[in-house]
């Protein structure tokens, strides 16, 4: 019995010893957000296409992740058009309501209706945040003249906070 009782005691004090395991949190987010854009070419040649695309934009109210509702999103992009097939790369960062912030890169493939998007850092409530997830083109305003634009983006996925 005396065994039993310092066993139990050992596994006691080696159990409140050891460091605390983080456990992640995964959650599934989504929305649509819609943007103002504006555009300036780097080239433009029969064999390719190159610009560069800066936008603003805000998470809708309806958002099915509610702590994106009306959040706000600047990002840069750079986009080639090579035979007629689009690529894209840029990074974005996010600013919800309470003033905290997550970055994020995403990348469009050719030949697909939209693209990829990975966590990379985020601030506050988002700090640790990691995940990925995909979005989709919805709708988007004939280019103009100066460059400007409009247009919206779905997007879901998961994302894992400590």
């Amino acid at each position: 019995m005396k065994g039993l009782i310092s066993f139990i005691t050992a596994t006691a004090i080696g159990s409140a010893a050891a460091p605390a395991i983080a456990v992640a949190t995964e959650m599934e987010y989504g929305g649509t957000f819609c943007s103002h854009s504006i555009s300036t070419m780097v080239q433009a040649g029969p064999d390719a296409i190159a610009l560069n695309i800066e936008a603003w934009g805000v998470q809708t109210p309806d958002s099915t992740f509610k702590p994106w509702a009306n959040a706000t999103n600047h990002c840069l992009v750079n986009v080639t058009i090579v035979q007629g097939k689009t690529s894209a790369h840029g990074e974005c960062l996010w600013t919800d309501a309470d003033g905290d912030t997550f970055l994020g890169e995403h990348t469009d493939v050719p030949g697909k209706p939209g693209g990829v998007w990975t966590f990379l850092a985020g601030t506050g409530k988002w700090k640790g945040v990691t995940g990925s997830g995909t979005y989709q083109y919805v709708s988007s305003s004939k280019p103009r003249p100066d460059g400007t634009g409009e247009g919206c983006i779905t997007h879901s996925g998961k994302l894992s906070l400590p």
